[in-house]
């Protein structure tokens, strides 16, 4: 799935910088996801100086854990 992460520099860098992103979910679902992420792109966002970062996600093996 593409995803896009809006944010300051800061905020960017953290998510640029991990080969695995671990997403909590809405309660129906299993309460912990973990996404390897890949093709990333960042790219200036035209409003309020932030940046925004978009990757593929592929969800990894084991990570339906309760």
């Amino acid at each position: 799935m593409k995803v896009c992460f809006h944010g300051t520099a800061e905020e960017i860098e953290l998510v640029a910088g991990r080969s695995v992103l671990v997403m909590l979910t809405v309660r129906d679902l299993p309460r912990v996801r973990a996404f390897e992420v890949f093709h990333t792109h960042i790219s200036r966002h035209p409003y309020q100086g932030l940046y925004r970062l978009c990757a593929d996600l592929t969800e990894t093996e084991g990570s339906d854990h309760a």
